[in-house]
């Protein structure tokens, strides 16, 4: 990597567990330039802030929660003024091999938008039965999950920004649509292993469930219907909307609190139905 690169990382807090949440930004803070840690007004906003984190790592908080988006938007608006080359994204559990950055470093010159990870599933049982493979080096892509993103600031268009019409789910999905329609390359750097977790998965029978909070169903219901409203003719919406029929009545089957997970599912179709879509379209 030429040494004059800079690149900035976005971590955006809620309510994390506050060692694994310390050990991923104390490892980063070693290896890139900078850190913004966005808090949603986590309950355990205080504790974040006692941790003695190293000078390159800046903490903002928020009064309320606001999502992911907003805070996205303003960590490029950071890099692209402060003269960063990259941003990197990642979640505040993220789990990374101690390699990580260093296979992305291999491919900085490469004509690229966004790199991305390879993810493996933290869940043995999840990943054994719907695992990733590859022979490649390296594969282009045209989606992934937010975190462990690492977008050319360089490469990015002025009409390019996350949608903060969204708040937590399809962010990303929306994002790489809007990258794809500019022609825009994604690379996937195979050697760079992330490893992730879809809620609390448990199994019952041949089916997992999520176990996702009814604050989670409401909020990824609200973004889903949104999503669909503003790309509703095409195979992977076709792809969501029945993956999420299906899911949602796994959770109303046969995980717990099975009413309030009714609600925050009705609540949350409601919200995305009758939002009020910003004026920026996606065509």
């Amino acid at each position: 990597m030429i040494s004059s690169i800079k690149i900035l990382s976005v971590i955006v807090t809620y309510n994390p567990e506050l060692h694994h949440l310390k050990d991923v930004v104390m490892t980063l803070s070693k290896q890139i330039d900078s850190i913004l840690l966005y808090d949603n007004n986590s309950l355990n906003f205080k504790d974040i802030a006692s941790i003695q984190f190293p000078q390159n790592v800046i903490i903002h908080s928020s009064p309320i929660n606001k999502g992911l988006p907003t805070h996205y938007n303003a960590a490029i608006q950071y890099g692209l003024e402060n003269g960063f080359d990259y941003l990197l994204i990642l979640d505040q559990d993220s789990t990374f091999d101690k390699h990580f950055l260093d296979e992305y470093r291999k491919h900085l010159d490469a004509d690229f938008f966004c790199l991305v990870p390879f993810l493996v599933h933290n869940n043995i049982d999840y990943e054994n039965i719907y695992p990733t493979k590859t022979k490649n080096t390296c594969d282009y892509v045209k989606r992934s999950i937010n975190s462990g993103t690492l977008i050319n600031l360089h490469n990015l268009p002025k009409g390019l920004r996350f949608d903060e019409d969204l708040f937590i789910d399809c962010v990303d999905f929306d994002f790489f649509i809007q990258a794809n329609k500019f022609r825009l390359k994604t690379l996937r750097i195979n050697s760079a292993k992330l490893h992730i977790s879809l809620g609390n998965i448990s199994r019952i029978g041949p089916f997992f469930l999520y176990n996702y909070s009814p604050f989670r169903l409401e909020k990824q219901t609200r973004d889903r219907v949104i999503f669909l409203r503003k790309h509703p003719i095409s195979a992977f919406s076709l792809w969501l909307f029945l993956f999420t029929i299906f899911c949602d009545t796994k959770a109303v089957l046969f995980e717990r609190e099975r009413l309030r997970k009714i609600s925050a599912i009705a609540k949350g179709f409601k919200e995305g139905l009758f939002f009020r879509i910003s004026s920026q379209q996606h065509s």
